[in-house]
């Protein structure tokens, strides 16, 4: 299993990296989204309605999942450290 934040790191470095690239060839992202056409604009309407329809509920189950994994994680750690 990959390490979640070699990930996230590998991900921001590549992102850098090709926004880089587009910005030297005077691109952003208003112009790379008008170049794909109305698909990516398509795609983004829908990313932005998913987003909007799922943020409540995912927020109202995190606050009960989050404390719930906290628990579970510190506990795991306290069951290793008395071994």
């Amino acid at each position: 299993m990959s390490n979640p934040l070699g990930t996230i790191i590998k991900l921001l470095v590549a992102s850098l990296i090709v926004g880089w690239i587009l910005k030297a060839l005077d691109m952003d992202a208003r112009k790379l989204l008008e170049s794909l056409g109305g698909f990516a604009d398509t795609l983004m309407n829908i990313f932005a309605g998913f987003v909007g329809w799922a943020a409540g509920p995912i927020l109202v189950g995190a606050v009960v999942v989050v404390p719930i994994w906290l628990i579970r994680v510190i506990w795991k750690k306290t069951a290793e450290r008395r071994r």
